[in-house]
């Protein structure tokens, strides 16, 4: 009997619709899409259950008429191409005729639409790809598709979708960047009726900004431009400046030809124009509008077109570079004014489209913590500045440290030495059997209390605030939050939810009182969203380890900080009772050796020789 059989057309068509389809933002894309090449002036979308039990898109496109109504969901087929060469200057997005055929085959379908020459819509409902119904209605022109029970044919792929929260919090990334991208569209999101996004269409970038976040960060944003014209490469958009940072990398958009994209070199080509310019674990918001000849970039390396490949990728990663550069060299010599906003353009936004903000970095004063570690029970008030910059070439970095490693892991804890002071008020200088050691005061101390916080995470002493402080936080933040505070409470950091869009935070830990917990709190979103697909357990984790090594980094000891000889010899003798001392919570060495044998070679000096000499 033979074992191979041709599968069933209806299975083979399941299967396919897994490369385009395999989360309702997908589906939410692929309609939006096809809305935007209709030529829709005003798109509404609504969802429910965060699309897995709805998505319904209504347009007032150009529509179809009848016979394209019957074709339309069939496997391939399309009105922008008629030959595979036709692929490589397309300007549209839908161009395989993939998407209403897969989207079909794994859903039930309901199809409305009307073009401007019927006197009737046209009205369709399909189920699994087959026809159930069929008939004319009355509708305005445009087309309107909704989308019943996303996988109710497919189980096995619908139980790995996630939680209603974040199915929606994706397709409301998705609206803001087509938003961006089409300022003159008018473009609403609801979710279970309620009103999440809405944008009447505006004439500048800026507002748009404004009418997607907020005004006051709209003023934060800048303009940026930059071309090739050898190549016909344009760059254009907005980048927030130094002032406005985020935790996470929500707030950046990339656009190629009007088509959002998703490339880790052109992200950071972007954040490489903030380097110096922003504290470590801040990103940029910004939006980058990449113009070019269709022939210069290929579009079709994605089944779902979220990535493009260009003929000169390091000429467009150079010019993002350099665009970013001048639009913040323009704020430091205060040549570029703020942008004029429309502030009636705020009015049409509801509340509950408010993103968070990050508030400026700001240094705040040292003071003395009651800790029960040593050394924070000895430290004076001295004032804190800047901490160190990050390290700049991290391969040589790395591979000095695995040197280092090997050299001072055979002795890990600092048994012989003598303290001979601190330099630049940063390192202590200490002189060891081997050589002359540094000890990083700011990585060592960071790993002192990163070890007390995990040894006592749930008995941390905290302090009520006297006056609660309130956290702004948009509501599809707070869904990602919720599952983890407790921890955070754990941790000494006390917040509850006091309104819809609302946090409270009403204590936090002793040793951070003199900082900002509310950072902490926001950074721990941040930290949610960039940690991508993985299970809630590492998750927990992750964040866990996150929160405890940045609690450490702000309650530490900060470069420029003078210490007194008890001080430095309290902390060296903390970091020797630490399980792993020769590297900070984020893995930055805590100590440098410098060898006799070096220093004797600088110095033509014979070390075999050493004792001998005077």
């Amino acid at each position: 009997m033979s074992k191979i059989k041709k599968l069933a057309a209806e299975e083979i068509q399941k299967i396919a619709a897994g490369e385009v389809i395999d989360r309702p933002a997908n589906i939410a894309k692929e309609l939006l899409e096809n809305a935007i090449d209709a030529g829709a002036t005003h798109i509404r979308i609504m969802i429910e259950d965060g699309g897995k039990k709805l998505i319904r898109i209504v347009d007032n496109g150009c529509g179809m008429d009848e016979t394209d109504a019957h074709i339309c969901y069939e496997h391939h087929a399309t009105s922008k191409i008629d030959t595979v060469q036709d692929i490589t200057a397309v300007k549209t997005f839908g161009f395989r005729g993939e998407a209403l055929s897969s989207i079909s085959s794994v859903s039930k379908m309901h199809v409305t639409t009307k073009d401007a020459s019927a006197e009737q819509a046209f009205h369709l409902e399909l189920e699994s790809n087959n026809l159930i119904r069929e008939e004319y209605v009355s509708a305005k022109q445009g087309t309107d598709i909704a989308v019943h029970d996303l996988f109710f044919n497919v189980p096995a792929r619908k139980k790995f979708l996630k939680s209603r929260d974040t199915e929606r919090r994706l397709i409301t990334q998705l609206v803001r960047a087509y938003a961006l991208a089409y300022c003159e569209i008018h473009i609403e999101l609801f979710s279970e009726d309620e009103c999440v996004l809405r944008c009447p269409s505006v004439d500048s970038l800026h507002a748009r900004w404004a009418q997607l976040w907020e005004y006051t960060s709209a003023e934060r944003m800048r303009i940026v431009h930059n071309s090739d014209a050898v190549r016909d490469i344009q760059i254009e958009g907005l980048v927030s400046d130094h002032q406005y940072m985020r935790y996470d990398r929500s707030a950046l958009f990339i656009f190629v030809n009007n088509r959002w994209v998703k490339n880790q070199h052109l992200t950071r080509a972007i954040t490489k124009g903030y380097l110096n310019i922003l504290p470590p674990g801040r990103y940029p918001a910004g939006c980058i509008m990449i113009t070019t000849d269709p022939l210069q970039v290929d579009i079709n390396t994605h089944p779902r077109k979220e990535e493009v490949k260009f003929l000169h990728p390091q000429v467009v990663e150079s010019l993002i570079l350099h665009a970013v550069k001048a639009a913040l060299d323009e704020v430091n010599s205060k040549k570029n004014e703020s942008p004029q906003v429309e502030k009636n353009v705020i009015s049409e936004l509801p509340n509950n489209t408010l993103e968070y903000v990050s508030q400026p970095f700001k240094q705040s004063s040292y003071s003395d913590f009651d800790m029960v570690s040593n050394i924070a029970s000895i430290m004076p008030k001295v004032a804190q500045v800047e901490d160190a910059k990050p390290l700049k070439n991290e391969i040589h970095i790395q591979k000095a440290f695995e040197q280092q490693q090997q050299i001072m892991t055979s002795e890990k804890t600092i048994t012989h030495y003598a303290i001979i002071g601190q330099y630049k008020k940063t390192y202590i200088m200490v002189e060891h059997d081997d050589g002359l050691l540094f000890i990083d005061q700011h990585a060592a101390h960071e790993r002192v209390l990163y070890e007390l916080f995990a040894k006592r995470f749930e008995d941390v002493a905290s302090v009520k605030l006297l006056f609660p402080v309130t956290i702004s936080i948009s509501e599809s933040d707070y869904a990602l939050l919720e599952p983890f505070l407790p921890i955070i409470k754990d941790h000494g950091i006390h917040v509850e939810l006091f309104g819809p869009r609302e946090l409270v935070l009403t204590s936090t830990p002793v040793n951070l009182q003199n900082h900002a917990p509310q950072e902490l709190v926001l950074q721990c979103v941040g930290w949610i969203k960039e940690s991508g697909s993985i299970e809630k357990e590492q998750l927990q984790q992750l964040v866990t380890e996150k929160l405890r090594a940045q609690m450490a980094c702000k309650a530490a000891v900060k470069a420029g900080d003078l210490l007194s000889h008890d001080q430095m010899q309290q902390l060296l003798q903390d970091l020797e009772k630490t399980d792993n001392a020769i590297a900070c919570p984020h893995g930055r060495p805590t100590r440098w050796l410098l060898t006799l044998s070096d220093i004797e070679k600088k110095f033509k000096r014979d070390y075999r020789s050493y004792q001998s000499i005077e």
